[in-house]
């Protein structure tokens, strides 16, 4: 392995004193100090994880970026971190911890990475969080095991082909969004031309370790693959790979020789009906075949994400069976069917008027012709936005806003605020956001008025606004062409972009719903009216403004 093994030389010169300039990767790495490191994580004061080798801390860096520490325990490990460094450094994709930088003083040995806020996927399927159990719907599972697939296969078909050696729910972070990246790096590898790393130091977790590589400690990409399909077994069972004495892939292979006894080990909280234990069936099927002892009979990553995405396809179209019917409108044709959204939980009105002290005034973050913006704080300790909406006729619009809360809940998308929750009671409406502590970029750009809970703005470069106008076109594109369900949003204004750590922009879901059906594309010479027209202040086009029925085109103003 020249190529590995001369960067590993490079690499190594530096000693911790001279800066890395690059390591055949994308994007610059930074060389920390031990005292930078120590400055970062406050004396590591806080923990956020331990293994046998390393511990990972919480830092900040001077431009307030969170990021997690990687520190070795033992200084002496410099060769390990060197290789973790150089086969991380090659990777640049959205579903990899992005690398930052390192340090190589023997008594700070350490790696520096973005910060992920929704902790690991082992957190979510097995120990919950501070309320318990956690509500973890089947389109959701196969999101994250779908980019899963599709960045192991970019991985596995790099120019120097990577394998991660490693994969199970601890070394998979979620971000806000649920989206999940592939973190620790620690003996992941560069393969040969043949495809393969042979090594005498067979290292892997209990469980996930591919049996023919613990015989012959030859690793392929079919090592991940198998890794893969363990992983695949627990997101439909919920069940831990090792568990004390029992072994979760011993068992599911049992059940499925005996053909539909492995129903019987399904996650009773993603079977509803037929449709779905039939889609559960083909997530088995295929994780029995990523099982094979015989690793060339296993599937390639790039076949596995293929046949996640068909199931993904089938969950929509039940899904889509189950909306509201529509006839042309943008309504149910039933007014008495109330259809619940699928993606977000409802709230209820006591708890609503607990996280916010009774919509208190002194919680009031926002104020509209329709609405108000009330401060909230869930039970998980995670600030949200809670907006209760004023409508004329409430009795007439449930249908209306349920249809608003299906769609919303779908629009999963780094660029546009998510849907938490949502509250249909009696008289009230209430949609449940996730909260930007950076306020609007109306507040940043004009100065906020004594908004509740958040953070002082600064002045915003030019780099920054480009920045901002960026991530809000990609959500806007994501909403009006990419999205499941077409949406055109209506209100574009700096109200309605919030800003989060990085400059990141995202798009609030506050628009009107239209075409429900999502096998029409909309065509932007396509116009569609509204009963209820927004307040544009200054925003809205002229043809809508002045009530010439509404365009796609408009939502680019």
């Amino acid at each position: 392995m020249d190529y590995q093994g001369n960067t590993l030389r490079d690499f190594l010169k530096s000693n911790g004193h001279v800066v890395l300039q690059r390591v055949n990767n994308n994007y610059n790495l930074r060389s920390f100090t031990e005292k930078e490191i120590e400055h970062i994580t406050n004396g590591y004061s806080t923990l956020l994880g331990k293994g046998a080798f390393s511990e990972v801390y919480r830092g900040v860096l001077d431009d307030q970026l969170l990021v997690a520490v990687k520190k070795y325990k033992d200084g002496t490990r410099k060769e390990d971190l060197a290789k973790e460094v150089i086969v991380h450094s090659q990777i640049n994709h959205k579903n990899v911890v992005r690398l930052l930088g390192c340090c190589t003083e023997e008594n700070a040995l350490a790696i520096v990475m973005e910060f992920i806020c929704n902790g690991n996927l082992a957190d979510i399927l097995h120990r919950g969080n501070a309320n318990g159990h956690v509500f973890f719907p089947l389109d959701r599972r196969l999101s994250i095991v779908i980019e899963l697939a599709e960045v192991l296969s970019y991985m596995h078909s790099m120019y120097s082909p990577i394998l991660h050696g490693d994969i199970k729910p601890d070394n998979i972070l979620l971000n806000e969004f649920f989206a999940p990246k592939i973190s620790d790096f620690g003996i992941a590898r560069l393969i040969s031309s043949d495809g393969t790393q042979q090594t005498q130091n067979i290292i892997g977790s209990i469980g996930y370790l591919d049996p023919l590589y613990s015989q012959t400690g030859i690793l392929t990409p079919k090592s991940d693959v198998y890794s893969f399909g363990v992983l695949l077994v627990e997101m439909i069972t919920r069940k831990k790979a090792a568990d004390g004495n029992t072994y979760l892939i011993q068992n599911f292979i049992e059940a499925f020789k005996r053909g539909k006894k492995v129903r019987q080990m399904f996650d009773k909280e993603i079977v509803h009906g037929k449709k779905s234990i039939k889609v559960l069936d083909d997530i088995a099927k295929l994780a029995n075949q990523c099982l094979i002892l015989e690793n060339r009979q296993r599937p390639e990553m790039v076949e596995v994400a293929d046949r996640l995405r068909k199931c993904m396809k089938d969950v929509q179209l039940r899904r889509r069976e189950e909306m509201p019917e529509s006839s042309g409108s943008n309504y149910p044709t039933n007014p008495t069917k109330k259809e619940q959204p699928t993606q977000v939980l409802a709230i209820s009105l006591d708890e609503l008027k607990k996280i916010t002290r009774n919509f208190s005034y002194d919680t009031l973050i926002g104020q509209g012709s329709h609405a108000e913006v009330f401060l909230g704080e869930l039970k998980d300790s995670r600030k949200c936005a809670v907006k209760k909406l004023d409508y004329p006729e409430v009795e007439e619009l449930e249908n209306e806003f349920l249809l608003k809360v299906q769609s919303i809940s779908r629009l999963e998308h780094n660029n546009v605020v998510q849907l938490l929750s949502y509250c249909i009671e009696g008289n009230v409406r209430a949609l449940v956001y996730e909260y930007s502590s950076r306020g609007s970029l109306h507040d940043i750009l004009h100065g906020k008025k004594g908004a509740v809970g958040a953070q002082p703005g600064q002045a915003l470069s030019w780099a920054q606004r480009v920045n901002i106008a960026l991530s809000s076109a990609e959500g806007l594109e994501f909403i009006i062409e990419k999205a499941e369900h077409c949406i055109t949003h209506r209100i574009i204004k700096s109200r309605n972009i919030l800003l989060f750590d990085n400059d990141v922009a995202k798009v609030i879901g506050d628009f009107g719903v239209f075409k429900s059906n999502p096998a029409d594309k909309i065509d932007p010479d396509n116009t569609y009216d509204f009963p209820h027209r927004p307040d544009f202040g200054g925003y809205g086009a002229p043809e809508y403004v002045t009530k010439i029925p509404y365009s796609l085109r408009i939502a680019f103003t």
